[in-house]
């Protein structure tokens, strides 16, 4: 009775890691998206109506009302480093499109759970994505101390400096990618732990129990089986 007990709660613990799994990758996808969105958009500050003229700015793009008011010359280019507005800016945008490609790797990786062992792809990930997290970091301390510039002062008023943008305020696309940045924390976090529970490589035989009332996927180390795809089907 207490074998079997034993063996439910370990299958149970199993398919429980497995749905933690599951969703660890979804996330990671929806930050993959959500990463290449705020590289892209050009609105991380902007305008108000107490601004001299409307404008926005992203990381390597910007748009400023023309005289009239009814047109915006935007400028800026991330495939040209020398069209961005300030060094500062052009260090964010960097650090963000890096952080867009290492992402687009970790998902590539996924492919690796059918040929290694998962406990190498959860720490490939998670490594992964730990840089990500700096990189966002760094972007985001970054990004302001390039608001002392002159074309940005024609937009947000005299009295912009460092980390001040007087009459402007922050548009949700910064927001967003203050909310990408704890994403991937967590996300990088779960990747370690999810990695630290696998079981580490051992033989074949060892994760298999070979009585007729064991699971196929075997118990080993409470319940994971950390075989790959093409051991379990041999």
């Amino acid at each position: 009775m207490m074998q079997i007990t034993s063996r439910t709660r370990n299958i149970s613990y199993k398919w429980i890691s497995r749905i933690i799994g599951i969703v660890w990758a979804i996330l990671t996808a929806c930050f993959a998206i959500l990463n290449i969105y705020v590289f892209a958009q050009p609105q991380w500050i902007g305008d108000t109506l107490a601004s001299p003229r409307a404008g926005h700015f992203g990381l390597y793009s910007y748009c400023i009302s023309t005289t009239s008011d009814y047109e915006f010359d935007c400028r800026g280019t991330w495939t040209d480093f020398g069209t961005i507005l300030n060094a500062p800016f052009a260090v964010a945008t960097f650090f963000i499109g890096f952080s867009a490609l290492l992402i687009l790797i970790c998902l590539a990786s996924f492919i690796l759970f059918l040929f290694i062992r998962a406990r190498i792809v959860y720490f490939i990930c998670a490594l992964l994505q730990i840089i990500c997290t700096i990189c966002f970091l760094i972007a985001l301390i970054i990004y302001p101390s390039g608001f002392d510039n002159e074309t940005i002062r024609s937009v947000c008023g005299d009295h912009v400096n460092d980390y001040n943008i007087d009459t402007c305020q922050v548009r949700w696309a910064y927001i967003l990618a203050i909310v990408a940045f704890f994403n991937i924390l967590i996300l990088s976090i779960l990747a370690f732990s999810l990695a630290m529970k696998q079981p580490k490589g051992t033989t074949r035989e060892e994760h298999m129990d070979t009585r007729p009332v064991i699971s196929k996927y075997g118990e080993s180390n409470e319940g994971f089986d950390d075989r790959t795809f093409y051991e379990q089907r041999r």
